[in-house]
């Protein structure tokens, strides 16, 4: 078994460099030049980032069709900067072999939150029992005392590409979501802080049905790729509200939350009606708040 060298990883691939590593292949692509070739378009990842690369050879088909997307391989090339002083680094590459699993520590590619995952779990509970409503209670709890549903929520990626892309990124995106909107209801005591904190802590439920992943890779579902998240998510809240008494005020302003969390419908982004009611403002300033502001965070170097 062999480890990669500090040196080797993606977050340290920063200067023009020859370089013989190992990687996963996160996607693949068979591209043309402009002069008719085909080259390899493939993006690279270990545990700390992401790298495009490319491959130029006249057998750039087969080679594609002999690695397969979420497996480790060890890359021979180079590491090039374009453009020039751009500070854009990708990989050329002049050979890539795929390897078996005993041929590298998955430590090494394993892309994890860095945070303390019980501690996470506890600002949940924490919040759950701070809920003065019985019924958003009550519903919270129906979801977060479900020992299946908890798992998968709290192992669950936010995302594919962008913002938390990595195993527990949802679970850290829910509790980052939920302080932005605890600070908000300082700011704003006239919001519903039962409700506002409710509308985060499920609004992105249906991503656990959203992605399928490994400890290497994250991609869409059957399911995520015929439905979006925000559907998925408020299905499952209206299924679990038919199950119990949930006032139907209560039901209407929390599933309009869910729908609306992305903003206006005209942003094309996933919503399917406008927020109307201030915590579904808030929700959606929130969660686009700490989605931009942690995807430069974790990928604004590397553009």
């Amino acid at each position: 078994m062999t480890k990669k060298l500090e040196s080797d990883l993606v977050e340290n691939l920063n200067e023009i460099c020859s370089i013989n590593s190992m990687f996963v292949v996160v996607n693949k692509y068979l591209k043309k030049s402009r002069n008719g070739r085909y080259y390899m378009n493939l993006t690279l990842s270990d545990r700390t980032g992401r790298i495009k690369a490319m491959m130029f050879d006249e057998n750039a088909e087969n080679i594609l069709e002999s690695i397969d997307v979420g497996t480790v391989c060890r890359v021979e090339g180079n590491v090039n900067e374009f453009p020039r002083d751009s500070k854009n680094f990708n990989i050329i590459i002049n050979s890539i072999v795929g390897l078996s699993e005993g041929d590298y520590d998955l430590d090494d590619f394993i892309v994890a939150s860095q945070r303390d995952k019980e501690e996470l779990v506890n600002e949940v509970r924490k919040l759950i029992k701070s809920i003065e409503s019985p019924e958003l209670k009550k519903l919270l709890r129906s979801f977060f005392c479900d020992k299946d549903f908890a798992e998968k929520f709290y192992t669950a990626p936010a995302a594919k590409f962008h913002h938390h892309n990595y195993i527990g990124g949802l679970l850290d995106h829910t509790v980052e979501v939920l302080k932005i909107s605890m600070t908000l209801c300082e700011l704003f005591p006239e919001l519903d802080r039962d409700m506002l904190c409710t509308g985060v802590m499920l609004h992105d439920i249906g991503k656990i049905h959203t992605y399928k992943y490994d400890l290497t890779h994250i991609d869409f579902s059957e399911k995520g790729k015929l439905l979006d998240h925000i559907f998925i998510s408020s299905d499952m809240v209206k299924e679990k509200i038919n199950t119990l008494e949930i006032s139907e005020d209560i039901s209407d302003r929390l599933l309009h939350m869910i729908l609306s969390h992305h903003g206006d419908v005209s942003n094309g982004w996933g919503s399917t009606v406008d927020p109307k009611t201030p915590e579904a403002v808030a929700l959606h300033y929130a969660d686009n708040l700490n989605a931009r502001v942690k995807d430069i965070l974790q990928n604004g170097a590397k553009r």
